[in-house]
């Protein structure tokens, strides 16, 4: 391995997996290996020494452990929302190696949140956004009504203040 490749595996809680906390996008964890194989042993020492402690911290997360007898690369698959996930090949490498990918799916990516660093696709879905080119000539909350100053009216979300609304200056 080389000197390049330890530094950017090298986790930056090694010394514990209790401070990893899970970031509000990330939703599943997904860890696949192989029983017995020299390329799945940092898997099960992983899933014996530090899986628990990141299950206690992160309750909202689910966890879905497949192990199979068949000899096929080990992964660790993190979900997000918005259908969006990130999946990273894990064979022959330490436990602390994992720890290390694990950190940084649920601490670092899939956070849409303005200045953390992203590898995850930060762009909803077609059908999540809303876009001005879409709006121009109405808002798409408003509901023509004979009375025009109901109480709901007044308090109804204005599209420009919906939290997917994407500017784009020329459609595309």
């Amino acid at each position: 391995m080389s000197v390049y490749t330890q530094y950017v595996m090298k986790p930056a809680n090694a010394f514990t997996a209790d401070l990893i906390r899970a970031v509000p996008t990330f939703v599943a964890l997904r860890l696949s290996w192989a029983h017995n194989t020299p390329k799945s042993l940092g898997m099960e020492k992983f899933i014996e020494e530090h899986l628990p402690k990141i299950r206690s911290n992160n309750p909202d997360v689910k966890y879905y452990l497949h192990r199979s007898y068949t000899d096929f690369d080990p992964f660790v698959v993190g979900e997000y929302k918005w259908n969006r996930h990130r999946k990273k090949r894990v064979d022959f490498k330490h436990e602390l190696q994992i720890l290390g990918m694990v950190e940084e799916m649920m601490a670092h990516t899939g956070d849409y949140r303005e200045g953390l660093r992203r590898r995850v696709q930060q762009r909803l879905p077609r059908g999540q956004e809303i876009w001005d080119t879409e709006t121009m000539g109405h808002d798409v909350f408003e509901v023509h009504s004979k009375w025009k100053a109901d109480a709901e009216d007044l308090k109804r979300q204005k599209t420009k203040e919906h939290p997917h609304f994407v500017y784009r200056k020329y459609p595309k």
